[in-house]
Parts: C-alpha cells; structure tokens; sequence
C-alpha cells in the first residue's frame, strides 16, 4: 500500500470521503505487512531494525528481537501517520483504543487543584493523550517543546479536539516567556484543568533527575518538575503503547507519592515501561550514535 496515496486522500477534499471508509484496524494490518516487507528490502528500515537489536542485543534472545523489531518499525510508521488519519477515526475509538486508569484522572480532578499528566518524551504514542481524553469531554492543555509548529500539528486532530486542546510551548529560552508559562500552567491548575507534558532525557543533568535505562544513566529535564513542585498538583504518569495486536492503549498511573521527589518515582515507572516496551521507544538511534559519550 502506498502511504504518499493515503496521505492524499486524506488532505484532498475530493477523496477525503473514500479515506474515511478505511477502517483503523484494517489500516494496522496492512501497515504491519508493508513494515515487514520493508524490513526486509527496505535499506533505510533495515538499518534502523539493525541499530535496534544491535543496542538490545544483550538484553533479548534473537528470537524474540526478531518479532520486537518488527513491531518497532511497524510503531515508528504509525506514529507518524495517526496525525494524518486520526480525524476519520474519531467514532471508531472503541475499536482501536483502549483507556485504563480513568478513575484515577476524577479522582484527582475531584480534589480541586487540577492535574499534572506525565509521558515518556520519545516514547509511545504519547502525543493522543490530548485527542483522547479532548474526545471524552476533558479540557487538555499540552505542554512541549514544539515551537513554530504547535499550531500545525494541532490543527491536525480534528474539530472536536481543537475546541479542548491547547499547546504549551515551552521551547523558547527566553525567561520572561518561562515566567508566564509558569503562570499560565497555575492559572489552569487552580481552576481544575489537566495539563499534559513529555519531559525530554538528556545525557548529563541534576542527580536527582537520574534515571537508569537498561544500566546506563539518563538525566530528565528538570524545568517541568520544578514546575509541579510549585503547583503541588497531583502529578499521574501517563503511557500510551501499543499491545502487540491492533489496539493501543491509554494507561492513567496513581498520582505519584509527595515524599519521594516526583522524578525519582518516574523515572522507575519510564524506566520499567522502556524495558518491557522497548519495541515502543525512538531513542534508540540517538542511543546508538552517543553510545560511546554514555
């Protein structure tokens, strides 16, 4: 299947009809096939499969490397393209997705003070948990390092979702536009909206953002939580990840515990997700290349 047609289908007026008939379930098997073929013949995907089993080749028996390169590259292709598709898929959500943990998101709600969603930056598809819970009547406000192209990707999701969904731009340097984000993310919080943010890993950073991912240390940023800890809202690590089949799933944790810092508890839930979904990660290239700097 061609991916350039399904892609214009989907943006010409005349044929976005016909896309919408394309049910998601279908659209994951045939993307499994053409990743496979591609896996095989394909030299830019064959690479990026080799660099994959290679940084895990300690981890796993090649047998069962073998099946989780498959899905990484069938998840690196629909990562990208659910932006494309996902406003014909809006009333075929129960087919597709599934939402775990929603008890704990009202629960926290229900205290008054808003809450904190936290996702794995480059991990998962953590970019629909916005459209997601848009769809189930919640105001979400995304927080990121999208920059000029916020708005682009937004406009993307669909109507429902561009009435509740809001970015968060937090790329820029300047300290000023810091200030009235920090602002901006108390005023949502204190009259109970949900703010969502990936917080990006670096290789060198504060020790108390020191996680560990399959030995090797990695450094969270420390700006978003030092936000949270000035908001003091209930903070809930949030995953969306495939389940090796053709549904994804939205899983909302337990807000984390205020006695151990917010970073260390998760960093252990990242960590733990990372190594038993590595299949689910795009950090493993950038791993790959700064092997010899770790």
């Amino acid at each position: 299947m061609n991916w350039t047609l399904i892609r214009l289908l989907q943006r010409v007026p005349g044929f976005q009809a016909l896309a919408a008939r394309l049910h998601p379930v279908w659209f994951f098997r045939a993307t499994r096939w053409c990743m496979i073929l591609a896996g095989c013949f394909g030299v830019r995907a064959r690479r990026r499969v080799w660099i994959f089993r290679t940084s895990l080749r300690d981890r796993f028996p090649e047998s069962d490397l073998r099946t989780r390169g498959r899905r990484y590259l069938f998840y690196s292709r629909l990562y990208k393209d659910l932006e494309i598709l996902w406003s014909n898929w809006q009333d075929w959500h129960s087919d597709w997705l599934i939402l775990e943990g929603e008890s704990h998101l009202r629960s926290a709600l229900d205290q008054g003070k808003g809450a904190v969603l936290i996702s794995g930056h480059n991990f998962g598809f953590s970019k629909l948990v916005g459209p997601v819970l848009a769809g189930r009547g919640y105001q979400v406000f995304r927080g990121g390092n999208g920059g000029g192209r916020a708005a682009a990707k937004r406009s993307r999701w669909g109507d429902r979702a561009k009435v509740s969904w809001e970015y968060l731009d937090y790329g820029k340097d300047d300290y000023w536009h810091r200030v009235r984000l920090l602002r901006k993310v108390q005023n949502l919080l204190a009259v109970n909206e949900i703010v969502h943010v990936s917080p990006r890993g670096f290789q060198t950073g504060e020790q108390d953002m020191a996680m560990e991912i399959f030995g090797r240390r990695y450094f969270l940023d420390a700006r978003w939580f030092r936000i949270f800890q000035m908001c003091q809202a209930p903070v809930l690590p949030c995953f969306v990840v495939g389940n090796g089949n053709d549904r994804v799933k939205v899983t909302i944790h337990p807000p984390l515990e205020p006695g151990e810092t917010t970073a260390q508890q998760f960093g252990r839930i990242l960590s733990d997700y990372i190594t038993r979904f590595p299949e689910c990660g795009r950090l493993w290239k950038n791993l790959y290349v700064h092997r010899r700097q770790w």
